[in-house]
């Protein structure tokens, strides 16, 4: 057979065959896309209340009113002590509209079972105020690509636009962002991926300024338990720099450099540890440097099984209604999942909170738990709060002070009375004994047990002139696992 012969045949196949694969690829999306709701807990507060769906052999339309349960996606702390359910707010409805264009090729954007463009419809009013922003482009763009697999990708982006806002006509200039989320078949694994270069708004004026330069967030989470809330994975936020200049104001401003959120959360057999870390790498005011923060907290021994079956149940606390026996078995079963919890000694602990400049630092830690609860300890809930323990330090150096008020108050006057008011109350503690200099810093120890918060062994605030004064030392160390 001639080569022409043989081109000409596998064309002729492919033009019967592939109306037929995105006839079948479409049939599979349509029996996926109508059945989304309720199938994952993570869309437990979603539900569809009208669909459209129109099939063709290439594309489809799908036109849905999707309802929020914005009351559902509260966790609900407590229920009334009558068996009825608290009042709940009216649900949010949104109206979106899927354009689908079926696999195996959707749209030549590559291999894949359909790519679906996401159009939210909103009134007439909402749409003026965002074409006076956007003009002519579209705000939002809402990109899905389904994979054969089950899996697939979700893309949000905003475009970039300089423009003019509000009565005054501010300048604004927005650079845009994408958020990309990877997930697969059951969403047991995610990926996400956002990016903007940032905004600045000068107000008409020209004498007040925001900056906020590129914002930046990654990570993974992998899903802990298949019918779960709860994810294991870290992720990474970052802003490099923000700054704020009112140049009719007696201050000259504030400016931020590398403000960084990292977080990290994984599991020790069934115990799940958990980390936040925030920092600011540089603060400026009135052109004066100040120093960094940081804010670092943990969460320690939390019972993974038991907290899951917790969430699950108040997830579920709707469908219970106004049910009294219904609701007085969820109590019981909450009551369950919670002595299981604190079997275990869980533990949040305050790492690291600190201010550091060029001529001193403010530190804090602590760490606060729950230390040998029993289940009958739930029968008397002030036997449970005895059961709290808690130990922490607290350092402050004369230098950070004076550098902080020089930097945040340009008047003389205003830096003499906060500098006076200041070492008033530290001459205060130091007599009364909660704090204790070192050189040219000063010391606290910090103590809560038995129900009593104590400052380097003193009940803290400081009793009355003539009350006896209780004083133990504090406990040097907390339990941990």
């Amino acid at each position: 057979m001639k080569r022409s012969s043989i081109l000409i045949a596998v064309a002729a196949a492919l033009a019967v065959s592939y109306p037929t694969a995105a006839w079948i690829t479409g049939k599979r999306l349509e029996t996926k896309l109508s059945k989304l709701d309720g199938q994952d807990l993570l869309f437990s507060n979603f539900k569809v209340v009208k669909q459209h769906y129109t099939r063709g052999i290439f594309t489809s339309t799908q036109e849905s009113t999707i309802e929020l349960n914005t009351m559902g996606m509260a966790a609900k702390s407590a229920l009334p002590t009558d068996g009825t359910m608290p009042g709940s707010a009216k649900p949010l409805q949104v109206q979106i509209i899927n354009h689908i264009q079926h696999g195996p090729v959707p749209g030549i954007f590559g291999i894949g079972a359909g790519k679906i463009d996401t159009e939210i419809v909103l009134d007439a009013a909402s749409l003026a105020e965002l074409k006076k922003v956007f003009g002519d482009k579209k705000f939002l763009e809402i990109r899905t690509v389904l994979n054969y697999t089950g899996g697939g990708s979700f893309r949000i982006s905003s475009p970039a636009v300089k423009t003019t806002v509000g009565p005054t006509q501010d300048k604004l200039d927005w650079k845009g962002l994408r958020f990309d989320i990877g997930f697969d078949a059951s969403y047991k694994n995610l990926s996400f991926d956002f990016t903007s270069p940032g905004v600045e708004i000068i107000t008409a004026n020209g004498s007040t300024t925001l900056k906020m330069g590129e914002i930046k967030l990654q990570g993974k989470a992998e899903r802990a338990y298949p019918d779960g809330f709860i994810y294991l994975g870290e992720s990474k936020a970052s802003i490099n720099a923000i700054s704020f200049v009112n140049t009719q104001a007696g201050n000259k401003g504030m400016q931020l450099k590398d403000v960084v959120i990292e977080s990290s959360t994984h599991a020790d057999h069934d115990l799940i540890n958990s980390e936040l870390k925030f920092g600011i790498n540089s603060i400026t005011m009135n052109d004066n440097p100040v120093g960094s923060v940081h804010y670092d907290y943990s969460l320690r021994n939390l019972h993974g099984p038991s907290t899951n079956q917790l969430f699950l149940e108040l997830s579920r606390t709707d469908l219970a209604k106004e049910d009294a026996v219904q609701l007085e078995e969820i109590q019981k079963k909450w009551k369950q999942y919670a002595i299981e919890i604190l079997k275990h000694d869980p533990q949040i602990a305050l790492d690291r909170l600190s201010l550091t400049g060029k001529n001193g630092e403010f530190k804090v830690t602590a760490k606060l738990g729950f230390v040998g609860v029993q289940a009958e300890d739930f029968d008397n809930p002030t036997q449970l709060l005895t059961k709290i323990e808690s130990t922490g330090q607290v350092s402050l150096s004369d230098g950070l002070v004076d550098d902080f008020i020089d930097a945040s108050q340009s008047d003389p006057e205003a830096r003499n009375m906060m500098r006076s008011m200041f070492y008033s109350q530290i001459e205060t503690w130091e007599t009364q004994g909660f704090l204790q200099r070192e050189g040219k810093s000063y010391q606290s120890q910090l103590s809560w047990k038995n129900g009593q918060f104590l400052v380097n062994g003193k009940a803290f605030p400081a009793k009355p002139t003539g009350d006896a004064t209780t004083s133990v030392p504090p406990p040097a160390t907390m339990p941990t696992k």
